[in-house]
Protein backbone atom coordinates (compact mmCIF):
# COMPACT_ATOMS: atom_id res chain seq x y z
CA UNK A 1 0.00 0.00 0.00
CA UNK A 2 1.32 3.29 -1.17
CA UNK A 3 0.79 6.35 1.13
CA UNK A 4 2.96 9.74 0.63
CA UNK A 5 4.76 11.42 3.32
CA UNK A 6 2.22 13.90 4.14
CA UNK A 7 -0.22 10.88 4.93
CA UNK A 8 1.89 9.52 7.20
CA UNK A 9 2.22 12.60 9.69
CA UNK A 10 -1.80 13.46 8.91
CA UNK A 11 -2.50 11.97 12.62
CA UNK A 12 -3.54 15.04 14.77
CA UNK A 13 -2.61 15.78 18.32
CA UNK A 14 -0.69 12.44 19.65
CA UNK A 15 -1.99 12.48 23.40
CA UNK A 16 -0.61 9.08 24.32
CA UNK A 17 2.77 8.87 26.04
CA UNK A 18 5.40 6.92 25.65
CA UNK A 19 5.03 3.79 28.28
CA UNK A 20 8.62 3.59 28.23
CA UNK A 21 9.03 1.45 31.86
CA UNK A 22 8.35 -2.07 30.70
CA UNK A 23 10.76 -4.50 31.54
CA UNK A 24 10.84 -6.41 27.85
CA UNK A 25 11.67 -3.97 25.06
CA UNK A 26 9.19 -4.61 21.53
CA UNK A 27 10.67 -5.54 18.24
CA UNK A 28 9.36 -4.47 14.35
CA UNK A 29 11.11 -5.90 11.55
CA UNK A 30 12.39 -2.91 9.15
CA UNK A 31 12.43 -3.91 5.10
CA UNK A 32 13.14 -0.89 3.12
CA UNK A 33 14.86 0.25 -0.14
CA UNK A 34 16.17 4.18 -0.96
CA UNK A 35 17.36 4.64 -4.87
CA UNK A 36 18.25 7.58 -6.76
CA UNK A 37 16.20 8.65 -10.13
CA UNK A 38 18.35 8.19 -13.16
CA UNK A 39 17.90 11.69 -13.99
CA UNK A 40 20.96 12.25 -11.17
CA UNK A 41 22.73 8.77 -11.23
CA UNK A 42 22.13 6.04 -13.59
CA UNK A 43 25.07 4.33 -12.04
CA UNK A 44 22.87 2.03 -10.20
CA UNK A 45 24.63 2.29 -7.33
CA UNK A 46 22.60 2.99 -4.37
CA UNK A 47 25.11 2.60 -1.60
CA UNK A 48 26.02 5.50 1.12
CA UNK A 49 22.63 6.02 2.74
CA UNK A 50 22.11 6.10 6.10
CA UNK A 51 18.49 5.19 8.41
CA UNK A 52 18.59 6.29 11.80
CA UNK A 53 15.12 5.42 14.02
CA UNK A 54 15.89 7.53 17.08
CA UNK A 55 14.03 7.52 20.58
CA UNK A 56 14.05 10.62 23.59
CA UNK A 57 13.88 9.40 26.67
CA UNK A 58 10.77 10.92 28.55
CA UNK A 59 11.61 13.75 30.74
CA UNK A 60 15.33 14.67 29.71
CA UNK A 61 16.97 15.06 26.51
CA UNK A 62 18.68 12.17 26.12
CA UNK A 63 18.49 10.75 22.61
CA UNK A 64 19.26 7.01 22.22
CA UNK A 65 19.57 5.34 18.45
CA UNK A 66 17.10 2.45 18.54
CA UNK A 67 18.55 1.48 14.73
CA UNK A 68 21.43 2.30 12.14
CA UNK A 69 21.67 1.44 8.67
CA UNK A 70 23.69 2.22 6.12
CA UNK A 71 23.15 1.07 2.42
CA UNK A 72 25.41 -0.98 0.51
CA UNK A 73 24.93 -0.91 -3.67
CA UNK A 74 21.40 -2.28 -3.71
CA UNK A 75 19.95 0.54 -1.46
CA UNK A 76 18.42 -2.52 0.48
CA UNK A 77 18.25 -1.85 4.46
CA UNK A 78 16.78 -4.52 6.87
CA UNK A 79 16.93 -5.23 10.15
CA UNK A 80 14.88 -5.81 13.69
CA UNK A 81 14.60 -2.88 15.73
CA UNK A 82 13.97 -3.20 19.69
CA UNK A 83 11.64 -0.21 20.52
CA UNK A 84 10.29 0.49 24.51
CA UNK A 85 6.67 1.36 23.45
CA UNK A 86 4.31 1.47 20.10
CA UNK A 87 4.05 4.37 19.21
CA UNK A 88 5.42 7.41 16.57
CA UNK A 89 9.73 7.21 16.13
CA UNK A 90 11.55 9.83 13.94
CA UNK A 91 13.75 8.71 11.77
CA UNK A 92 16.64 10.55 9.91
CA UNK A 93 17.76 9.48 6.14
CA UNK A 94 21.48 11.27 5.19
CA UNK A 95 23.40 10.20 2.71
CA UNK A 96 27.31 10.77 3.35
CA UNK A 97 26.75 12.47 6.35
CA UNK A 98 24.38 15.01 4.98
CA UNK A 99 20.33 15.00 6.21
CA UNK A 100 18.57 14.66 3.37
CA UNK A 101 14.90 13.68 4.77
CA UNK A 102 12.97 12.97 7.94
CA UNK A 103 9.93 11.07 8.33
CA UNK A 104 8.10 9.09 11.33
CA UNK A 105 7.55 5.30 11.77
CA UNK A 106 4.53 3.97 13.83
CA UNK A 107 6.46 0.97 15.65
CA UNK A 108 4.27 -1.93 16.89
CA UNK A 109 5.77 -5.29 18.46
CA UNK A 110 5.82 -8.26 15.33
CA UNK A 111 4.63 -5.59 12.96
CA UNK A 112 6.91 -5.81 9.45
CA UNK A 113 7.72 -2.05 7.87
CA UNK A 114 7.91 -2.21 4.09
CA UNK A 115 9.46 1.50 3.04
CA UNK A 116 10.88 2.56 -0.18
CA UNK A 117 11.97 6.68 -1.59
CA UNK A 118 13.42 7.64 -4.21
CA UNK A 119 16.53 10.43 -4.58
CA UNK A 120 16.00 13.97 -5.29
CA UNK A 121 12.78 14.12 -3.69
CA UNK A 122 12.95 11.41 -0.08
CA UNK A 123 9.46 13.12 0.96
CA UNK A 124 7.35 12.86 -2.64
CA UNK A 125 8.46 9.87 -3.31
CA UNK A 126 8.53 7.94 0.42
CA UNK A 127 5.84 4.94 0.30
CA UNK A 128 5.22 2.89 3.66
CA UNK A 129 2.87 0.13 4.38
CA UNK A 130 2.51 -2.08 7.40
CA UNK A 131 -0.51 -3.09 10.30
CA UNK A 132 -0.04 0.01 11.71
CA UNK A 133 0.04 2.15 8.67
CA UNK A 134 -2.97 0.52 7.03
CA UNK A 135 -4.65 1.15 10.39
CA UNK A 136 -3.58 4.81 10.33
CA UNK A 137 -4.38 5.13 6.48
CA UNK A 138 -7.88 4.11 7.73
CA UNK A 139 -7.64 6.77 10.29
CA UNK A 140 -6.91 9.91 8.63
CA UNK A 141 -9.19 8.59 5.38
CA UNK A 142 -12.10 8.89 8.19
CA UNK A 143 -10.54 11.93 9.78
CA UNK A 144 -10.29 13.84 6.85
CA UNK A 145 -13.52 13.04 5.65
CA UNK A 146 -14.65 14.61 9.36
CA UNK A 147 -12.84 17.72 8.96
CA UNK A 148 -14.63 18.31 5.69
CA UNK A 149 -17.58 18.02 7.41
CA UNK A 150 -17.01 19.98 10.08
CA UNK A 151 -16.61 23.17 7.97
CA UNK A 152 -19.39 22.80 6.50
CA UNK A 153 -20.92 23.30 9.77
CA UNK A 154 -19.20 25.81 10.66
CA UNK A 155 -19.92 28.19 7.39
CA UNK A 156 -23.87 27.58 8.27
CA UNK A 157 -23.79 24.87 5.53
CA UNK A 158 -25.87 22.21 7.84
CA UNK A 159 -29.00 22.58 9.42
CA UNK A 160 -29.09 22.67 13.28
CA UNK A 161 -31.34 20.18 13.82
CA UNK A 162 -29.18 17.50 11.56
CA UNK A 163 -26.02 18.79 13.58
CA UNK A 164 -26.68 15.95 16.55
CA UNK A 165 -26.72 13.29 14.07
CA UNK A 166 -23.90 14.11 11.95
CA UNK A 167 -21.78 14.17 15.21
CA UNK A 168 -23.34 11.19 15.90
CA UNK A 169 -22.41 9.34 12.77
CA UNK A 170 -19.06 10.22 12.64
CA UNK A 171 -18.70 9.15 15.97
CA UNK A 172 -20.07 5.79 15.24
CA UNK A 173 -17.24 5.61 11.94
CA UNK A 174 -14.40 6.59 14.20
CA UNK A 175 -15.50 3.76 16.44
CA UNK A 176 -15.42 1.18 13.74
CA UNK A 177 -12.06 2.03 13.33
CA UNK A 178 -11.32 1.62 16.73
CA UNK A 179 -13.22 -2.07 17.02
CA UNK A 180 -11.04 -2.95 13.30
CA UNK A 181 -8.28 -1.89 14.05
CA UNK A 182 -7.89 -2.66 17.97
CA UNK A 183 -4.55 -2.41 19.34
CA UNK A 184 -3.10 -0.64 16.66
CA UNK A 185 -2.03 3.11 17.29
CA UNK A 186 -4.76 4.36 15.46
CA UNK A 187 -7.44 2.72 17.47
CA UNK A 188 -6.49 4.65 19.74
CA UNK A 189 -6.95 7.84 18.14
CA UNK A 190 -10.06 6.62 17.03
CA UNK A 191 -11.43 5.83 19.79
CA UNK A 192 -10.24 9.16 21.59
CA UNK A 193 -12.05 10.85 18.93
CA UNK A 194 -15.09 9.01 18.92
CA UNK A 195 -15.12 9.52 22.46
CA UNK A 196 -14.60 13.12 22.25
CA UNK A 197 -17.48 13.90 19.87
CA UNK A 198 -20.04 11.90 22.16
CA UNK A 199 -19.00 13.94 25.14
CA UNK A 200 -20.91 16.60 23.28
CA UNK A 201 -24.24 14.91 22.54
CA UNK A 202 -24.36 11.99 24.70
CA UNK A 203 -22.16 11.51 27.95
CA UNK A 204 -23.60 8.59 28.88
CA UNK A 205 -22.83 6.66 25.71
CA UNK A 206 -19.53 8.44 26.07
CA UNK A 207 -18.44 6.88 29.36
CA UNK A 208 -20.05 2.89 28.18
CA UNK A 209 -17.37 3.98 25.27
CA UNK A 210 -14.79 5.37 27.54
CA UNK A 211 -15.26 1.99 29.49
CA UNK A 212 -14.90 -0.29 26.63
CA UNK A 213 -11.76 1.64 25.62
CA UNK A 214 -9.83 0.93 28.88
CA UNK A 215 -8.69 -2.45 27.67
CA UNK A 216 -6.07 -0.48 26.51
CA UNK A 217 -4.24 1.12 29.36
CA UNK A 218 -3.06 3.73 26.70
CA UNK A 219 -6.97 5.21 27.25
CA UNK A 220 -6.17 6.14 30.76
CA UNK A 221 -5.29 9.33 29.91
CA UNK A 222 -8.36 9.77 27.44
CA UNK A 223 -10.23 9.21 31.00
CA UNK A 224 -8.68 11.56 32.76
CA UNK A 225 -9.58 14.03 30.06
CA UNK A 226 -13.34 13.04 29.50
CA UNK A 227 -14.60 10.86 32.59
CA UNK A 228 -13.02 12.30 35.24
CA UNK A 229 -15.22 15.58 34.09
CA UNK A 230 -18.13 13.18 33.87
CA UNK A 231 -17.45 11.78 37.28
CA UNK A 232 -16.94 14.74 39.07
CA UNK A 233 -20.20 16.75 37.66
CA UNK A 234 -22.38 13.20 38.98
CA UNK A 235 -19.98 13.00 42.11
CA UNK A 236 -18.45 15.79 43.11
CA UNK A 237 -14.25 16.25 44.00
CA UNK A 238 -14.51 13.07 46.06
CA UNK A 239 -16.05 11.38 43.33
CA UNK A 240 -13.53 12.48 40.97
CA UNK A 241 -10.54 11.66 43.08
CA UNK A 242 -11.90 7.94 43.26
CA UNK A 243 -12.63 7.72 40.15
CA UNK A 244 -8.60 8.53 39.76
CA UNK A 245 -7.88 6.17 42.20
CA UNK A 246 -9.73 3.43 40.14
CA UNK A 247 -7.37 4.18 36.69
CA UNK A 248 -4.63 3.52 38.71
CA UNK A 249 -5.77 0.06 39.27
CA UNK A 250 -5.83 -0.25 35.74
CA UNK A 251 -2.02 -0.25 35.15
CA UNK A 252 1.48 -0.80 36.48
CA UNK A 253 3.17 1.59 33.89
CA UNK A 254 4.97 3.82 35.87
CA UNK A 255 4.66 6.69 33.35
CA UNK A 256 0.96 6.17 33.69
CA UNK A 257 0.71 6.08 37.21
CA UNK A 258 2.71 9.21 37.41
CA UNK A 259 0.24 11.00 35.10
CA UNK A 260 -2.93 10.26 36.75
CA UNK A 261 -0.79 11.05 39.93
CA UNK A 262 -0.25 14.65 39.02
CA UNK A 263 -3.70 14.68 38.09
CA UNK A 264 -4.82 14.29 40.73
CA UNK A 265 -2.86 16.30 42.70
CA UNK A 266 -3.27 19.12 40.72
CA UNK A 267 -7.20 18.30 40.62
CA UNK A 268 -7.50 18.58 44.24
CA UNK A 269 -5.34 21.57 44.24
CA UNK A 270 -7.66 23.49 41.97
CA UNK A 271 -10.93 22.59 43.70
CA UNK A 272 -9.41 24.31 46.54
CA UNK A 273 -8.58 20.63 48.59
CA UNK A 274 -4.97 22.20 49.39
CA UNK A 275 -4.18 20.14 52.52
CA UNK A 276 -5.64 16.89 51.05
CA UNK A 277 -3.41 17.67 47.70
CA UNK A 278 -0.40 18.25 50.46
CA UNK A 279 -0.83 14.78 51.71
CA UNK A 280 -1.10 13.36 47.56
CA UNK A 281 2.14 15.30 46.82
CA UNK A 282 4.23 13.83 49.46
CA UNK A 283 2.87 10.53 49.22
CA UNK A 284 4.04 11.14 45.09
CA UNK A 285 7.20 12.42 46.05
CA UNK A 286 7.81 8.65 47.65
CA UNK A 287 6.43 6.76 45.58
CA UNK A 288 8.73 8.82 42.53
CA UNK A 289 11.97 9.83 44.29
CA UNK A 290 13.89 7.81 41.51
CA UNK A 291 11.76 9.50 38.79
CA UNK A 292 13.76 13.09 37.58
CA UNK A 293 10.80 14.51 35.95
CA UNK A 294 8.46 13.65 38.72
CA UNK A 295 10.61 15.45 41.12
CA UNK A 296 10.85 18.75 39.23
CA UNK A 297 7.54 18.46 38.91
CA UNK A 298 7.11 18.06 42.39
CA UNK A 299 8.92 21.07 43.07
CA UNK A 300 6.84 23.34 40.87
CA UNK A 301 3.52 22.18 42.56
CA UNK A 302 4.95 22.09 45.68
CA UNK A 303 5.60 26.02 45.39
CA UNK A 304 2.26 26.84 44.49
CA UNK A 305 0.60 24.88 46.90
CA UNK A 306 2.75 26.39 49.43
CA UNK A 307 2.69 30.06 48.63
CA UNK A 308 -0.19 30.40 45.69
CA UNK A 309 -3.04 28.30 46.76
CA UNK A 310 -6.89 29.83 46.42
CA UNK A 311 -6.95 31.33 50.01
CA UNK A 312 -3.72 32.77 50.51
CA UNK A 313 -2.60 36.72 50.04
CA UNK A 314 -1.61 37.55 46.91
CA UNK A 315 2.88 37.67 46.77
CA UNK A 316 3.79 41.53 46.90
CA UNK A 317 4.08 43.17 43.70
CA UNK A 318 4.69 46.89 42.35
CA UNK A 319 5.33 48.56 39.23
CA UNK A 320 4.50 51.67 37.18
CA UNK A 321 2.33 51.63 34.02
CA UNK A 322 3.14 52.75 30.35
CA UNK A 323 0.84 56.07 31.67
CA UNK A 324 3.18 56.60 34.83
CA UNK A 325 1.15 55.75 37.37
CA UNK A 326 2.12 52.79 40.12
CA UNK A 327 0.69 50.21 40.50
CA UNK A 328 0.77 47.62 43.09
CA UNK A 329 -0.84 44.32 45.59
CA UNK A 330 -1.73 47.37 48.22
CA UNK A 331 -3.41 49.83 45.68
CA UNK A 332 -5.59 47.12 44.30
CA UNK A 333 -7.10 45.94 47.34
CA UNK A 334 -10.68 46.84 47.09
CA UNK A 335 -10.67 45.69 43.22
CA UNK A 336 -10.67 42.21 42.17
CA UNK A 337 -8.17 41.70 39.52
CA UNK A 338 -6.31 38.93 37.05
CA UNK A 339 -2.73 40.22 36.91
CA UNK A 340 -1.35 38.77 33.82
CA UNK A 341 2.68 37.78 33.45
CA UNK A 342 3.80 36.91 29.99
CA UNK A 343 5.95 37.93 27.28
CA UNK A 344 3.04 39.85 24.41
CA UNK A 345 5.53 38.13 22.63
CA UNK A 346 4.23 35.23 23.18
CA UNK A 347 1.51 33.56 20.51
CA UNK A 348 -0.25 31.59 23.11
CA UNK A 349 -0.83 35.56 24.40
CA UNK A 350 -1.45 37.13 21.31
CA UNK A 351 -3.79 34.28 20.20
CA UNK A 352 -5.93 34.33 24.07
CA UNK A 353 -5.90 38.39 23.86
CA UNK A 354 -9.24 38.71 22.31
CA UNK A 355 -10.59 36.41 24.51
CA UNK A 356 -9.43 38.29 27.38
CA UNK A 357 -10.90 41.37 26.35
CA UNK A 358 -13.79 40.33 25.93
CA UNK A 359 -14.06 39.03 29.96
CA UNK A 360 -12.36 42.58 30.48
CA UNK A 361 -15.57 44.10 28.86
CA UNK A 362 -18.01 41.83 30.34
CA UNK A 363 -16.61 41.84 33.82
CA UNK A 364 -15.27 45.47 34.23
CA UNK A 365 -19.50 45.99 35.01
CA UNK A 366 -18.01 44.10 38.33
CA UNK A 367 -15.20 46.07 39.11
CA UNK A 368 -12.74 43.44 37.69
CA UNK A 369 -9.58 45.11 36.38
CA UNK A 370 -6.54 43.70 34.28
CA UNK A 371 -3.07 44.14 34.81
CA UNK A 372 -0.32 43.17 31.98
CA UNK A 373 2.91 42.53 33.52
CA UNK A 374 5.17 42.14 29.97
CA UNK A 375 8.24 39.75 30.47
CA UNK A 376 9.29 40.83 27.07
CA UNK A 377 13.20 42.10 26.30
CA UNK A 378 11.99 45.37 24.68
CA UNK A 379 9.57 48.36 25.59
CA UNK A 380 9.27 48.55 21.41
CA UNK A 381 7.83 44.94 21.51
CA UNK A 382 5.27 45.71 24.00
CA UNK A 383 4.51 49.28 22.30
CA UNK A 384 4.19 47.98 19.13
CA UNK A 385 1.64 45.11 20.19
CA UNK A 386 -0.71 48.04 22.29
CA UNK A 387 -0.12 50.15 19.22
CA UNK A 388 -1.98 47.39 16.93
CA UNK A 389 -4.54 46.79 19.36
CA UNK A 390 -7.02 49.32 21.74
CA UNK A 391 -5.23 49.05 25.56
CA UNK A 392 -8.17 48.16 27.39
CA UNK A 393 -5.74 47.88 31.11
CA UNK A 394 -2.91 49.14 32.51
CA UNK A 395 -0.04 47.00 31.04
CA UNK A 396 4.08 47.75 33.27
CA UNK A 397 6.67 49.66 31.93
CA UNK A 398 9.76 47.20 31.42
CA UNK A 399 11.78 48.19 34.14
CA UNK A 400 10.05 49.31 36.54
CA UNK A 401 9.88 46.27 37.88
CA UNK A 402 12.23 43.42 39.02
CA UNK A 403 11.83 40.45 36.51
CA UNK A 404 13.60 37.29 38.65
CA UNK A 405 11.75 38.46 41.18
CA UNK A 406 8.60 37.94 39.79
CA UNK A 407 9.83 35.11 38.29
CA UNK A 408 10.53 33.21 41.39
CA UNK A 409 7.15 35.13 43.41
CA UNK A 410 4.77 33.90 41.05
CA UNK A 411 6.76 30.53 40.23
CA UNK A 412 6.52 30.87 36.19
CA UNK A 413 7.47 28.08 34.67
CA UNK A 414 4.97 28.49 31.53
CA UNK A 415 3.66 31.72 29.91
CA UNK A 416 1.48 33.19 29.82
CA UNK A 417 0.37 33.37 33.79
CA UNK A 418 -2.61 34.73 35.52
CA UNK A 419 -2.97 35.02 38.79
CA UNK A 420 -7.14 35.63 39.40
CA UNK A 421 -7.30 37.87 42.78
CA UNK A 422 -10.52 38.81 44.75
CA UNK A 423 -11.23 42.39 46.34
CA UNK A 424 -9.27 41.30 49.47
CA UNK A 425 -6.22 40.53 47.92
CA UNK A 426 -6.86 36.55 48.29
CA UNK A 427 -5.93 34.39 45.25
CA UNK A 428 -8.79 32.72 43.72
CA UNK A 429 -6.34 30.74 41.10
CA UNK A 430 -3.68 30.96 39.07
CA UNK A 431 -3.63 29.74 35.10
CA UNK A 432 -1.19 28.31 33.18
CA UNK A 433 -1.02 28.77 29.84
CA UNK A 434 -3.77 26.52 28.26
CA UNK A 435 -5.55 26.75 31.89
CA UNK A 436 -6.78 30.13 31.39
CA UNK A 437 -9.96 29.03 29.33
CA UNK A 438 -11.27 27.87 32.95
CA UNK A 439 -10.86 31.66 34.33
CA UNK A 440 -14.35 32.20 33.70
CA UNK A 441 -15.29 29.54 36.52
CA UNK A 442 -13.08 31.61 39.20
CA UNK A 443 -14.86 34.52 37.82
CA UNK A 444 -18.23 33.01 38.74
CA UNK A 445 -16.95 31.84 42.25
CA UNK A 446 -15.95 35.82 42.86
CA UNK A 447 -19.36 37.24 41.72
CA UNK A 448 -21.44 34.20 43.84
CA UNK A 449 -19.60 35.33 46.99
CA UNK A 450 -19.91 38.98 46.18
CA UNK A 451 -16.25 39.53 46.43
CA UNK A 452 -15.68 41.88 43.42
CA UNK A 453 -18.14 45.15 44.87
CA UNK A 454 -20.36 47.30 42.84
Amino acid sequence: MKKGLAALLLTGAFIFINCSSQPEWDTVLIEGKISVADSIDSTGDFSGFRVDIAYTKPGTSQVDTLFSYTTKKDGVIKGRVKFPEQGLYPVLISRNGNPIGAIQFILADNDTISFSAVLPDITQSFTVDSREQRAMDDYNRINKNFRRVVAYINAGAVADSAIQDEIAKWSALFWEIKQEHNGTFASNLAARESIRLLSTINKEAMMGALNTSLESERMITVAMDFGLEYVSNKSGVEGGTNYLDSLKRLTKNKDILRLVSQKQIKYNFDSSRVSFARELLTNFKKEFEDDSLAMRWAKIIGYDLNYLAPGFQVPEFSFITQRGDTVNSNSMVGKAYILEITPVASRMYQNQYDRAVVIHQIYRNYNLEILTVPLDESEVTVTAFFEERVKHWPVARLGSFDIKDLIEKFNITDVPTRILVDQSGTIVKKYVAGDFADVLDGLSTIINQKNIGS
